[in-house]
């Protein structure tokens, strides 16, 4: 994407908020034709706002790609929480602890996801390992059934592509199931295959 284009949305050019992360694997799950008709993302306040600074503006974002928030938030609640549509889907935001940042559903499967965010630059001694095993490690963590599919999700760059390649190939992330999914800034998503 382009700078100006992130600029509008919000978004630092550098990094991939945890939101944003969620949001946009969200937005893709609902994009596919056996998906249903709602997500549902939790969403952590510190990923909104620290002190008086914002990290993540939720309701600039979902308006700059297309999504009205079609039910105000409860008296007490953050204002940030709530009811998106666009078309016929719903992404409810919410900010209860204890579930999967993403819930939704494909053919009928209940998806469960843990989101981290993660440098769109490279650095050295980045953050990408440690964020990336504590996604799965919280993954292996969900009160999942069987049919469930959970995923440990992270934003798309080459480290973290590196990462997900080897680490979809070792014995015990493949016996538990966890997908890697890598999710890029324009909403592209791989490693699910649903």
């Amino acid at each position: 994407m382009r700078n100006q284009v992130l600029l509008d949305l919000g978004l630092p050019v550098d990094r991939m908020p945890e939101a944003e992360v969620a949001l946009r694997l969200a937005e893709f799950i609902l994009s596919l034709p056996a998906s249903g008709a709602m997500a549902s993302v939790a969403i952590d306040g510190a990923s909104i706002k620290v002190g008086d600074a914002v990290v993540f503006d939720i309701g600039r974002f979902m308006a700059g790609t297309g999504w009205e928030q079609a039910k105000e938030p409860q008296v007490g609640r953050n204002a940030w929480t709530g009811v998106y549509r666009r078309g016929d889907k719903t992404i409810r935001v919410h900010s209860r602890p204890g579930e999967g940042d993403v819930v939704t559903q494909v053919n009928g499967r209940r998806i469960v996801a843990r989101c981290k965010k993660g440098p769109l630059v490279r650095k050295p001694g980045g953050p990408e390992y440690p964020l990336l095993t504590t996604a799965l490690g919280q993954a292996i963590l969900f009160e999942v059934s069987a049919d469930d599919i959970v995923v440990a999700a992270v934003p798309d760059t080459p480290v973290f592509r590196k990462l997900a390649e080897t680490w979809r190939c070792r014995p015990l992330v493949r016996r538990t199931g966890i997908r890697i999914a890598l999710v890029a800034r324009d909403g592209a998503v791989s490693g699910l295959d649903l």
